[in-house]
């Protein structure tokens, strides 16, 4: 009964890797790396630990020469200079991004009259006033119909209220005139994913994946949904692109974990939620994942360890005090049990 017991909530915890929790609650305000925030991370925590680039990037005044490099081994530097994530491939020298074919008419340069629009609506967005910040947005379309980016953001504005289906039609003309940004099908797939389309979402994300190869969340968003489809071996194939891209990326090492738990590979599972722990020792839910690992594994003792330390982090965590009881009974049986022999 105690063995059933544990396995059900370790399931819980393989299935639902979004599901809030106590200790899982978004952080409060948007992330630092999105003006506009949205749920990229499902676990709550596990923050990009590198800057990021601006979503909304503004176009350059005047044309800029484009310089192809050739593609050659960086050079190894000082171990002071060296910032992770690594980009993927790590042969690739740095230079500027190739033109896109767009179908905005005038310069490629010229800054969009959506732009002040864009701006405006990012200033009601943190003070929460989200369907002024919508109207704001309404205006940047109609100022300048061919700006992706202005769709990008009544997309996303749609979704913090909810409003799924017109965020994806949002997301569809942005993608219509720029079939290359990666943000608008990652977007979009995410909207989809929340509808529980999963097949469409999963499509989106690796569209998203396969264009912008250094960021790491298409790979985690394409995971969740393999797992959705009962592909776990899939998913720890995406999960593991995620780290690629990102080896500081906690969210991916916890959702890998929990797919090695779906497969039966709790070894596998614990060392996944190691790094986690490495990287955010504070996070009580992967102390409470990796008890659940080692308790699969029949190492009672090293669970209880860990259900203590996710208790102590947080502790109104009902399932980590569920199983810290039913690894103690566990664990006597065994003492019970060995001490007969």
């Amino acid at each position: 009964m105690l063995n059933r017991l544990l396995f059900a909530v370790a399931i819980v915890a393989t299935s639902l890797p979004w599901a809030a929790g106590p200790a899982l609650a978004q952080p409060a305000g948007p992330p630092q790396e999105d003006p506009f925030a949205d749920e990229l991370n499902p676990f709550g925590s596990g923050q990009r630990k590198t800057p990021q680039p601006e979503i909304y990037p503004n176009d350059p005044a005047t044309p800029q020469p484009r310089v192809t490099q050739p593609l050659a081994p960086t050079q190894p530097s000082n171990s002071g200079d060296l910032q992770l994530p690594v980009p993927f491939p790590d042969v690739t020298v740095p230079g500027p991004a190739a033109d896109r074919p767009t179908a905005r008419t005038g310069s490629l340069y010229a800054e969009s009259p959506a732009a002040p629009l864009i701006a405006q609506a990012r200033e009601l967005e943190k003070e929460g006033k989200w369907e002024e910040a919508l109207a704001t947005l309404k205006q940047a379309v109609e100022a300048d119909p061919q700006d992706p980016e202005a769709f990008l953001a009544m997309g996303i504005v749609l979704r913090q209220l909810d409003r799924l289906e017109p965020a994806i039609e949002a997301f569809s003309k942005g993608l219509q005139i720029d079939r290359l940004e990666p943000e608008l099908a990652l977007r979009r797939g995410i909207a989809w994913f929340r509808l529980g389309q999963y097949g469409i979402a999963l499509k989106d994300f690796e569209d998203a994946s396969g264009i912008a190869y250094d960021d790491p969340r298409p790979e985690l968003w394409r995971g969740l949904t393999l797992m959705k489809l009962d592909r776990p071996l899939e998913a720890i194939s995406a999960y593991a692109g995620a780290i690629r891209r990102d080896r500081t990326y906690m969210v991916a090492y916890l959702n890998r974990g929990l797919a090695y738990l779906a497969t039966d590979e709790p070894g596998k599972a614990e060392l996944d939620f190691d790094q986690a722990i490495r990287h955010e020792p504070k996070d009580a839910r992967a102390w409470f994942n990796r008890g659940v690992a080692q308790a699969r594994q029949e190492a009672y003792g090293e669970a209880i360890k860990s259900y203590e330390l996710s208790l102590r982090i947080d502790p109104t965590f009902r399932a980590a005090a569920i199983n810290l009881e039913a690894a103690r009974r566990l664990q006597a049986r065994d003492q019970m049990v060995a001490k007969k022999q």
